[in-house]
């Protein structure tokens, strides 16, 4: 696996190695103020079917999951690898310095490689057998001692979630919110946003509506913002009942009480999973 650092300009200023055992399937990356967290988890083609010309995923549960922790210009040299409970996490939440540990939140999935659903072809077999509820992913967050090399881990919550989004203001920080994505059983679907508070655990959830899905939530901090959730949440939606989509906008300190905004949108769109917000000024500056 291969890591590196882009500027600002969008050019790689530094690059390093990270050695593995053999071929992974990393999708996601975290990082703190002072280090970057790549991931090798035990979910990978199985190398029998790589030598037979097929590139078939398999979980090896006998596998720990293993975290590779690397100043964010340090060198393959400076790696630390920490081991804890085999998973596969799709996405990371954030990451933080606290003292001599390392936190690192994420989805941990715990059945990585859920049965396919019979009685329905390719490829909505394998559409159908990734929804979050098979899946079962949940919050949940790993400690990792700088100075001993222990890990400890624990989960955050019982809901079913996924794809959280954080203020980014304060990536790499030690924080208190998360807006996750809850999903209809039985399809990879999206039909209901969590604020997660997750100093205290609790949670506010608001659900779109039947046959209503939305996508990843980003948060785009108001202008002059005093507290972490000072901002709003701004989600796509697909409505199958009226075959319309829209752009729906939350204050994020009042999730509950449903959108402050509608944005209806020229066509309908299908149903996504990322997204994202950028400020007008960060755009213009690119041109």
């Amino acid at each position: 696996m291969h890591y590196g650092v882009v500027d600002a300009q969008g050019k790689l200023v530094h690059a390093i190695d990270v050695p593995l055992p053999g071929p992974r399937l990393p999708h996601d990356m975290a990082f703190s103020e002072n280090y970057a967290i790549l991931n090798d988890l035990p979910l990978f083609w199985d190398p029998a079917m790589i030598e037979l010309g097929a590139h078939v995923p398999r979980f090896y549960r006998d596998i720990p999951t293993r975290f590779a922790v690397v100043p964010r210009r340090g060198n393959t040299e400076d790696i630390k690898w920490f081991e804890a409970d085999p998973t596969y996490v799709l996405h990371w939440i954030n990451a933080y310095e606290e003292g001599d540990w390392l936190i690192l939140d994420g989805f941990f999935q715990h059945d990585p490689m859920p049965a396919k659903r019979e009685g329905t072809a390719k490829p909505l077999s394998l559409y159908r057998s990734v929804d979050l509820d098979r899946l079962q992913t949940r919050p949940h967050r790993w400690r990792f001692n700088l100075v001993t090399g222990e890990t400890k881990e624990e989960s955050l919550s019982d809901r079913v979630m996924e794809f959280g989004m954080i203020n980014p203001q304060i990536a790499g920080k030690n924080y208190r919110y998360t807006y996750n994505m809850t999903g209809k059983p039985g399809w990879f679907l999206f039909d209901g946003l969590v604020k997660q508070d997750v100093l205290t655990g609790t949670e506010e959830r608001y659900f779109f509506g039947e046959g209503v899905f939305g996508s990843e939530t980003p948060f785009a901090p108001r202008t002059g913002a005093t507290a972490e959730d000072d901002g709003y949440l701004l989600t796509f939606t697909t409505d199958m009942n009226r075959d319309c989509s829209e752009c729906l906008i939350f204050d994020a300190t009042r999730l509950t009480d449903g959108p402050i905004a509608r944005v209806r949108l020229p066509e309908r769109i299908s149903s996504g999973t990322h997204s994202c917000w950028t400020p007008a000024e960060a755009l213009a500056s690119r041109q």
